[in-house]
């Protein structure tokens, strides 16, 4: 009788043990969650304040710009330098529009649909004939409060003398890759290089994103870029 009323006490003590434990690895994520939660709203803060401030130095060169043409009297390449900054600060305006569009669906996502999404995909010539460099944003918006993790499967479509064909990732990777792994909570930039086979022309890709649980699976295709665009 001893016996068993210590290994029911060995087992009650075992069982507040787990549940302590549980509590903590709960609690823990919880924290960390809000932490990087958190973190993502201040960029989305810094990045809204720079947007408005080259609004308002993009604004100042444009009447600037104005005032130059406008008069008979000015350097005409004073004018042409000012319509060089203003170009450049207008890319770096859509570059922090883009940004704080980027942030503002992750912490603030409105009456989009929750779930896994391709926020953006996009693929560059890399140099040599062939090679191109891709560049994958995965989202997961509003049910950030869990890590979402899968692979992505590639399929680009194309032809080799005239004929029909596919390639997978696994195809045009060097080392092979079969498939892209992620696991992330808010987004995850995936990013490579990519060659195509000699001879062979691509006209599309497609993406398949399956996600572990019961996320649904994600596809989309996207048109191969021309050459030099």
């Amino acid at each position: 009788m001893r016996g068993s009323g210590l290994m029911g006490l060995a087992a009650a003590a075992g069982l507040g043990f787990a549940l302590f434990a549980a509590w903590w690895l709960y609690d823990l994520g919880k924290l960390r969650g809000v932490d990087e939660l958190a973190g993502l709203r201040t960029e989305h803060a810094i990045l809204e304040k720079r947007y408005g401030k080259l609004s308002k130095e993009a604004s100042q060169l444009r009447d600037r710009v104005a005032i130059l043409d406008r008069s008979s009297q000015i350097d005409r390449q004073a004018a042409l330098d000012v319509q060089e900054d203003l170009g450049q600060l207008e890319e770096e305006l859509q570059a922090a529009r883009e940004e704080v569009e980027f942030y503002r669906g992750i912490v603030a996502p409105g009456d989009v649909q929750p779930g896994l999404r391709i926020h953006r995909f996009t693929l560059e010539e890399d140099g040599a004939p062939g090679e191109y460099h891709y560049d994958l944003v995965l989202t997961q918006l509003k049910r950030n409060d869990h890590y979402v993790t899968g692979v992505v499967d590639w399929k680009i479509t194309g032809s080799m003398v005239g004929e029909q064909g596919e390639l997978a990732l696994a195809g045009v990777t060097n080392p092979s890759v079969g498939q892209l792994k992620f696991r992330f909570r808010y987004f995850q930039d995936l990013g490579g290089k990519i060659t195509l086979p000699v001879g062979f022309e691509a006209e599309q890709v497609s993406l398949r994103i399956t996600p572990e649980g019961k996320l649904p699976v994600v596809e989309q295709t996207f048109d191969w870029p021309e050459p030099g665009s």
